[in-house]
């Protein structure tokens, strides 16, 4: 005869009183839980791409220069958390940036790593200098009202390809080091 749970916690309470047995239960379903409990997917991580990235993220051609970006883009033409981004400036990938709070005189406190588009997204990783040196993701969709973030998360470290970006993502995470970003006041 095979024995249940229940069964065996029946035949303990049968056995013995109410109070011999209930620390017995409680640590059963205690560890029921525990071991049954779903793991934290993708989608739960904070730095996890919306799904309109991930859908769109296969097919984003990469783009290694700030001036091959849409023109609405590369002006500033966007608002971030009612934001204007306009006059937002970026340096060319290797290119000269103020990357302390010591600005450089001329050039951006921007500078893009790569960035991927198709007609209706951009994904634009880039570092930022200033009193903090980090590195952020922002992702633009194309909508009637025009160029809108969808995603925007900050760094530690650079993310070295679009290859790279794309394999993290599709397993979940950017990993450590990597942070949900209001962006708000940011332009």
């Amino acid at each position: 005869m095979i024995l249940d749970a229940g069964d065996i916690f029946r035949r303990r309470a049968n056995a013995a009183n109410m109070k011999s047995w209930q620390p017995a239960v409680m640590t059963a379903l205690l560890a029921a839980t525990t071991l049954t409990a779903p793991l934290r997917t993708a989608a739960q991580s904070p730095t996890a791409a919306p799904h309109v990235v991930m859908a769109q993220l296969p097919d984003l051609k990469e783009i290694d220069r700030f001036s091959a970006l849409p023109a609405a883009i590369r002006e500033g033409r966007f608002t971030v958390d009612g934001t204007s981004a306009q006059g937002w400036q970026m340096a060319e990938p290797g290119g000269k940036f103020s990357a302390t709070d010591v600005p450089v005189p001329g050039a951006p406190g921007r500078r893009l790593i790569f960035a991927a588009c198709d007609a209706e997204m951009c994904l634009i990783h880039y570092e930022r200098g200033g009193i903090a040196h980090f590195y952020e993701i922002l992702a633009l969709s194309l909508g009637p009202k025009g160029w809108t973030p969808v995603w925007n998360v900050r760094g530690s470290k650079p993310i070295a390809s679009l290859s790279a970006l794309r394999t993290m993502l599709q397993h979940g995470s950017l990993g450590e080091g990597w942070s949900s970003q209001s962006v708000k006041g940011d332009f």
